[in-house]
């Protein structure tokens, strides 16, 4: 049986954010707990010869911070803090006569001297570069996504749908070398996002299968005869994975993702002291046992048959901080056995071309395909976003050849307004975060209303042209962006 892992990492755009509670550090840990330990573990697997086979949706906004060498410092530095404070929590230990804790502190500041160590020596600082080697050895497949991020089907204009993907896709292109699937935020799909899709030349598309017709098989099927196809996640077996109830994550050997020192296990209904050495060894065991089932499944199964599996990297890491150890060992076990054949979506299309067509349906992986980011208490926000979008298709449609100031400002209205769709904002609003976190989108849509106002002049004042400079380097990502993707 042919079987796929594709791992989707994000990251909301959290460059000079600054540090708690709205600041750096989720994307750091997920540098050093997820990005970094898979960056190692598929290098170190090629270099044995195993031939790792991975899918990797990583989202522009992740891929342009893992790029920047402001990020790349400020990761360094806050490492060095980490370093500081584990040594600190060994010495009290120590003379507290803690031993187990002394252990564990010891543990954790040897892990964190790796972890620094691999990615300043190793991959010299940018897992970005080191991500596009991977992909020219063909270990990693890329799939792009939207350009911010944004939950296409409740963006307001098909121009903004098509800036996205767009230029979803020729960032992910510029920076790991090629792209040829989509995964698309929440695998949310709507009817006519398969003519922008097709329209870039992506090969294929991950949907949900809440997307498909009543009775119709999650199998790979066209949606654009012989020029986009679809393929669908395996939720039951990924469950296993992520479900607290019924999947790895909560077993009560593995470290609490509560604790933010790391000391404390999940125990089985009370404190229960965290011990390495017994959670890795029960993250090979669950590594054997999903293998097991992939197995069970391919007795199932046409041997010619995809097996998508979804996995998150935050999960992979930040969350679950075996992860990594039972991707590990799932990988190993994959590629050598002989039931098991380890590919990627678009490998697997290549060999077995889908046999019929699709018409896809509004929906994404959420109950109902209702978005997580589509709640009531995020009603301000579409209702803010949609009149911003209007208004940068007017700018474009009014000034198709501005030049000098007049581009720069146009273009850095259109990254202002890219940065407001993306979903992390309604989704944080949807979960009830404080207006300090889920808020941050008021920033740029108040941006992208000074640089509207000034995209009437020629020329700029020198304190307009400075305000113009300090937006392009705080937020200037995405460098070939163009805003005369939004004319209508």
């Amino acid at each position: 049986m042919q079987v796929a892992l594709l791992i989707v990492a994000h990251a909301p755009y959290l460059r000079r954010a600054g540090r708690r509670p709205t600041g750096e550090e989720r994307l750091h840990e997920l540098i050093a707990h997820s990005l970094l330990p898979l960056v190692n573990l598929l290098g170190d697997l090629q270099a044995t010869g195993l031939g790792p086979r991975v899918a990797l949706a990583c989202s522009p906004l992740l891929l342009e911070q893992l790029a920047d060498p402001v990020v790349q410092k400020h990761f360094v530095l806050w490492m060095d803090e980490v370093l500081a404070r584990r040594a600190e929590e060994l010495r009290r230990f120590e003379a507290a006569g803690d031993h187990h804790s002394a252990y564990l502190a010891r543990f954790y500041l040897e892990w964190s001297r790796q972890a620094l160590r691999s990615f300043e020596e190793r991959h010299e600082r940018n897992l970005a570069r080191r991500l596009r080697e991977l992909v020219a050895a063909r270990v990693v497949e890329p799939l792009a996504g939207a350009a911010s991020h944004a939950y296409l089907p409740l963006l307001g204009r098909e121009e903004s749908v098509r800036a996205q993907i767009e230029h979803g896709l020729l960032h992910t292109v510029r920076l790991l070398g090629r792209a040829e699937g989509l995964w698309l935020p929440g695998c949310g799909w709507r009817p006519g996002l398969e003519t922008a899709a097709a329209d870039v030349a992506a090969r294929y598309v991950v949907a949900d299968p809440s997307s498909l017709p009543a009775g119709a098989p999650a199998r790979p099927a066209w949606v654009l005869a012989r020029r986009l196809a679809a393929v669908f996640g395996d939720e039951a077996v990924a469950r296993h994975v992520w479900s607290p109830d019924q999947g790895y994550v909560g077993d009560p050997l593995y470290r609490d993702p509560r604790d933010a020192g790391g000391y404390t296990a999940i125990g089985a209904g009370g404190h229960q002291a965290y011990d390495p050495y017994h959670a890795l060894r029960r993250a090979q065991e669950h590594a054997a046992h999903f293998v097991s089932l992939l197995v069970a499944e391919s007795a199932r199964r046409a041997a010619d048959e995809l097996l998508l599996v979804l996995l998150d990297a935050e999960l992979l890491g930040s969350l679950w901080f075996e992860g990594p150890t039972w991707l590990q060992a799932v990988l190993t076990l994959c590629a050598t056995h002989g039931a098991l054949t380890l590919t990627t979506p678009g490998e697997h299309l290549r060999a077995h071309r889908p046999a019929g067509k699709v018409d896809l349906g509004p929906g994404s992986w959420a109950e109902g395909g209702d978005a997580p980011w589509a709640g009531p208490a995020a009603a301000e926000y579409w209702r803010a976003l949609h009149v911003a979008e209007e208004r940068m298709v007017a700018l474009a449609a009014d000034h198709p050849s501005a030049e000098a100031d007049q581009e720069r400002v146009l273009n850095q209205a259109a990254r202002e307004l890219l940065l407001a769709q993306a979903s992390d904002w309604p989704a944080l609003l949807t979960a009830g975060e404080p207006e300090e976190r889920a808020g941050r989108w008021r920033s740029y849509l108040s941006r992208f209303a000074q640089l509207a106002e000034l995209a009437g002049r020629e020329r700029l004042s020198a304190g307009e042209r400075f305000m113009l400079e300090q937006l392009e380097e705080t937020d200037g990502l995405f460098p070939n962006l163009n805003y005369r993707i939004f004319a209508p």
